[in-house]
């Protein structure tokens, strides 16, 4: 099956992003853990993490400037 995400909303106070999709079923994705490494250091930005849009017909979220994404299924599964 594949997930569609309709809305985000992103904190960047807490890096947290509430996903809500197609089904009617809502996400906590919480991104704190991911802030820390790497690439993703960006993201601590309070700016850069409320950059946050919804990707391609709706099956990812993403920050297009930093090229950084995420799958939908993968955001709901985790």
């Amino acid at each position: 099956m594949f997930y569609v995400i309709k809305k985000i909303v992103a904190k960047a106070d807490d890096y947290t992003i509430q996903i809500s999709y197609a089904d009617n079923v809502a996400i906590h994705a919480d991104f704190s853990d991911i802030v820390e490494k790497g690439i993703m250091t960006i993201l601590q930005n309070p700016t850069v993490f409320n950059q946050v849009e919804i990707g391609h017909k709706g099956r990812s979220i993403v920050w297009k400037k930093y090229d950084i994404d995420f799958c939908a299924d993968a955001l709901r599964f985790k």
